[in-house]
C-alpha cells in the first residue's frame, strides 16, 4: 500500500507540474465582448486586430470576439470586464457616465470632427492624463485602443432642416449633445443604440443621434429617410479596455505585441471610418433613398453656441485640467493633419 501510495503521489506531482507549465507553453486566448454587429466598421477592424495579433505572436496570443452584446450587455461591460467575465471589450463612456465621467470629455461637441484627429487626441489623453488613467484603474481596467463614432448626425423619419424643427421632436441622443438639442425644444428620449431601429420603426422616437458609417450596418435607413448633418463634434468616449489583472499575467513580450496591435487597431478603425463616410453617403442617397440636409450657417453658429451648455455641465463635476489638455491636443493633432496629412498617406 505504501509503495502504491508513493507511486500515485509521484504521478500526481508530475501531472500537476505539467498542468502548471501548460499555460506558459501553449497559446493563450483573450475573450472580447463587442456590443455591435460583426458587419459594422468596428467589427471589421476587430477581426483584423485578432488576426494581426495572432500573426505577430505566431499564434501564442489570440482573441475570441463575441458580437452583439451576447457575452456582456453594453450597460454591463465596464463591470463585466473588471470582474473578468471577459478579458477585453469595447467600452462606451455614455453607458457608464459616473465611472468614466472625465473620459467623456471626448463626447463634448467641440473640436475636430475628423476621426483620425479625434482618435489621436483620446489615445494620448488616456495614456498621459492622471485623472482618466485613474478612472480606468479604479475599474481594474487599462485602455489600450480608442475609437470614434465619427461626426454626430441626426436621422429622422421626417425632414429636419432647421433648429426650429427640433421643437417637440422625440430625439434619442446622448449627453452632452442632448443638452444642446433640448435647448431648441427637443424631447430627449433614452434609447440604447442597439434599439434605435425598433424605436424609429414604432414611432417611439422621431430622430436619433447616429453616425454615417453606422446607418447601413444597423439598417437605420429602412425606417428613417432623412439625415441632418451637424458638424457638432464626435463621440470619442469609445475604447477597447482590458482587465488589468489579465494584462499583468501576460509576458512582457505578449504585452508589447498586444499594445502594438491595439495601436494599429485604432489607426485602422479611423482610416476605415474616413474611407467609408463618402461611400456610405453616396450609397444611402443613390440606393436607399435617403435625403441629406444641412443647417444654415446661422443655425450652425447657434448650435455651436449652445454647445457651451455641455461644457458648463462637464465642468460642474469634471476635472478642468482634463478639458484643458483635451483642447490642447485637439490643436496639436489638427495642426499635424494640416501639415503632414494622414499617416497612411505620408511618404
Amino acid at each position: 500500500m505504501t509503495g502504491t501510495f508513493q507511486r500515485l503521489r509521484s504521478i500526481a506531482v508530475v501531472t500537476a507540474g505539467l498542468a502548471l507549465a501548460t499555460p506558459a507553453m501553449a497559446g493563450q486566448t483573450l475573450t472580447y465582448s463587442e456590443y455591435g454587429p460583426e458587419r459594422a466598421i468596428l467589427g471589421t477592424t476587430l477581426n483584423k486586430f485578432a488576426q494581426d495579433l495572432r500573426d505577430a505572436t505566431d499564434g501564442d496570443l489570440t482573441v475570441r470576439i463575441t458580437y452583439g452584446g451576447a457575452l456582456i450587455a453594453l450597460r454591463d461591460v465596464l463591470r463585466g470586464l473588471g470582474d473578468g467575465v471577459a478579458d477585453m471589450g469595447t467600452v462606451v463612456a455614455v453607458s457608464t457616465p459616473v465611472e468614466l465621467f472625465n473620459f467623456r470629455v471626448g463626447d463634448l461637441p467641440m473640436g475636430s470632427s475628423d476621426p483620425w484627429v479625434g482618435m489621436k487626441v483620446m489615445q494620448e489623453l488616456a495614456a498621459t492624463n492622471p485623472t482618466i488613467r485613474r478612472e480606468f484603474a479604479d475599474q481594474n481596467l487599462r485602455l489600450i485602443a480608442n475609437f470614434t463614432t465619427t461626426a454626430v448626425v441626426l436621422i429622422c423619419t421626417e425632414p429636419l432642416k432647421t433648429l426650429a424643427d427640433l421643437k417637440g421632436r422625440k430625439v434619442r441622443s446622448n449627453p452632452p449633445h442632448s443638452f444642446a438639442f433640448e435647448h431648441f425644444g427637443a424631447i430627449s428620449t433614452s434609447v440604447a443604440f442597439t434599439d434605435v431601429y425598433q424605436s424609429l420603426d414604432r414611432g417611439l422616437i422621431d430622430c436619433a443621434q447616429t453616425y454615417i458609417p453606422s446607418i447601413i450596418p444597423y439598417r437605420h435607413f429602412e425606417v428613417a429617410k432623412h439625415v441632418t448633418l451637424l458638424d457638432f463634434g464626435q463621440n470619442l468616449g469609445l475604447a477597447t479596455a482590458i482587465n488589468e489583472r489579465r494584462f499583468q499575467r501576460l509576458t512582457a513580450d505578449q504585452q508589447a505585441k498586444l499594445l502594438d496591435a491595439a495601436d494599429r487597431l485604432s489607426v485602422n478603425t479611423a482610416r476605415l471610418n474616413i474611407d467609408t463616410i463618402a461611400s456610405a453617403r453616396a450609397q444611402l442617397e443613390n440606393s436607399y433613398g435617403v435625403t441629406f440636409h444641412t443647417l444654415s450657417p446661422e443655425d450652425h453658429a447657434r448650435l455651436l453656441d449652445a454647445g457651451k451648455i455641455t461644457v458648463d455641465a462637464f465642468l460642474e463635476k469634471g476635472d478642468p485640467a482634463v478639458l484643458d489638455q483635451f483642447m490642447a491636443l485637439q490643436a496639436k493633432y489638427r495642426a499635424e493633419l494640416e501639415t503632414e496629412g494622414y499617416p497612411w498617406t505620408r511618404k
